[in-house]
């Protein structure tokens, strides 16, 4: 039996860390390409491919937590009509891929792999809200308003940083950049932390049990 106290709190510790990684990688993706290839790597399209796929590691979480729910819930019949029912995704996909491609280039890919993730994580919430007779399952697995709005603030100082930063090229500038990054990250696990959501310390804990051991002594 699924209870939605579990599938509320695996879906939040889906979002933290999908928001998260958004938000920081639209910021430092072009400073990691740098870091890792100079700026040969840095000017090139590498950036931007890898800024759009910090959202699609994000749907790609939901989609397992999801997905994992709704395979758990299912009749072996509803399986098996299910993999029936992945011939239209598949189908879908494909035509987002040549049409996405098409006009964004490489984005394009990426794109359309968040557009398939996306359908999919839709036809999941659809059938687990039905299972659960009601929405107040998707209100368990969505971070609070004071939350989303820490997080926004963080990552929004970080890519006015990067927006500063990037006109100085300067070695400086990206050290900085960095260290900004670093700050707002320490600074917002720790105010995510002194909200004592439980959800936020199940989401540390799946990083590192080592957190909440120390935090305890």
């Amino acid at each position: 039996v699924v209870s939605t106290q579990s599938t509320g709190s695996s879906g939040i510790n889906a979002e933290y860390g999908g928001i998260i990684v958004t938000i920081y990688g639209m910021s430092y993706a072009r400073v990691a390409l740098l870091i890792y290839g100079g700026y040969r790597l840095a000017n090139s399209e590498g950036p931007m491919l890898l800024l759009w796929h910090c959202p699609y590691i994000a749907v790609c979480g939901i989609n397992g937590v999801s997905e994992c729910y709704y395979f758990a819930t299912m009749s072996q019949a509803e399986v098996e009509r299910y993999n029936w029912k992945l011939l239209p995704f598949s189908v879908c996909f494909l035509a987002l891929s040549v049409c996405l491609s098409y006009v964004f280039g490489s984005v394009g890919f990426i794109l359309a792999n968040i557009g398939n993730m996306l359908i999919r994580i839709t036809f999941s919430i659809r059938y687990i809200c039905q299972y659960f007779g009601g929405y107040d399952v998707l209100h368990r697995a969505i971070p609070s308003v004071p939350e989303l709005a820490l997080i926004l603030v963080c990552g929004g100082a970080c890519l006015l940083a990067k927006f500063v930063f990037d006109l100085t090229e300067s070695f400086l500038g990206h050290i900085l950049h960095v260290i900004i990054g670093g700050l707002s990250f320490v600074f917002l696990l720790k105010m995510l932390w002194q909200c004592e959501d439980a959800s936020f310390k199940n989401f540390l804990k799946s990083l590192n049990p080592v957190v909440l051991k120390s935090k305890a002594e």
